[in-house]
């Protein structure tokens, strides 16, 4: 901890890079406050999110096509009546980065996951006195995942990722360009790069290393965590429409029923992708290849 406070660090990834087991590990530190993505969930719900309107649009198209109406007001009523978290809609970018960056006492760590689309044209609101670490995992890895998840939606069933940037899902750079351009822009402040295969291959070992730079005590219950998803998210800092919507999805159901970081899987062969898949992950290597070349590394 520097000067006597907390140590306070984000960690950014892309969808399907492992990040919410790794909020689960750190929610396992003895007086921490951790965040569940509160920038993408501004993104999408907040007073100025830029695509408020589109995401609405995409879950109220989702509740009409499987028979549950199709008002999202519904889901922020219900969302109301927990009895943790905030309420997303009616927060703003600032309203977080305050926050995440307002005093502590008696903490030990402030851990915000977060999503990289949810800071993407907000920079200004990246809090100070963070250390960032990013999250990263094969292309080839990450988006036929992604596809899969998202062709779970009535209206993108077989779904070209090339026509999703624009509809509130997916960025225009593929989530790659933009997790890049953000390691850019906070290279002064020494941002860690994790690979999620070593950090699969060898959990102890990275995860000692990652606490050591950003001056945290690394217990043995960081990695030996519940798999009772539902009763740890209510530990978390999160928007109560996102707590309302994960546990009606299958987004997360691995990650919240984990107990650890899971054996790596083999690459997938490229040539076995979908055309658009194969395009995409082309676009996406030369980021994910300069990010990978500065990852962290164990003795």
């Amino acid at each position: 901890m520097a000067d006597g406070g907390p140590a306070r660090v984000t960690l950014w990834g892309t969808p399907r890079c492992l990040s919410t087991a790794f909020l689960k590990a750190m929610t396992n530190v003895d007086d921490s406050i951790v965040w569940h993505e509160p920038y993408l969930c501004v993104r999408r719900l907040g007073t100025d999110g830029a695509d408020r309107e589109k995401f609405r649009t995409t879950v109220e198209q989702g509740m009409k096509a499987k028979g549950f109406g199709g008002n999202f007001d519904a889901i922020i009523g219900m969302a109301k009546m927990l009895p943790f978290g905030y309420v997303g809609s009616e927060v703003s970018y600032q309203w977080i980065k305050e926050q995440l960056q307002a005093d502590a006492p008696g903490k030990k760590l402030i851990f915000n996951k977060d999503m990289v689309e949810g800071i993407v044209d907000k920079y200004d609101a990246i809090p100070e006195g963070f250390r960032h670490v990013f999250l990263l995992r094969h292309p080839l890895k990450v988006l036929p995942s992604f596809k899969r998840m998202i062709s779970s939606h009535p209206m993108m069933e077989n779904v070209d990722l090339r026509k999703i940037p624009g509809t509130g899902l997916m960025p225009a750079g593929y989530f790659y360009k933009e997790l890049f351009d953000l390691y850019e822009y906070l290279k002064d402040s020494k941002p860690i790069v994790i690979c999620t295969e070593d950090l699969q291959k060898n959990p102890e070992d990275i995860m000692k290393t990652y606490c050591k730079e950003i001056g945290l005590q690394y217990t043995e219950n960081i990695l030996n965590w519940s798999d009772d998803g539902d009763a740890i998210m209510q530990k978390w800092m999160i928007a109560k429409e996102a707590a309302v919507m994960l546990p009606a999805t299958t987004i997360h159901k691995n990650a919240f029923e984990s107990i650890g970081f899971g054996e790596p899987s083999e690459l997938p062969d490229k040539a076995e992708m979908d055309e658009d898949i194969v395009e995409v992950v082309d676009k996406c290597m030369p980021y994910y290849e300069k990010m990978h070349k500065d990852r962290l590394q164990v003795e």
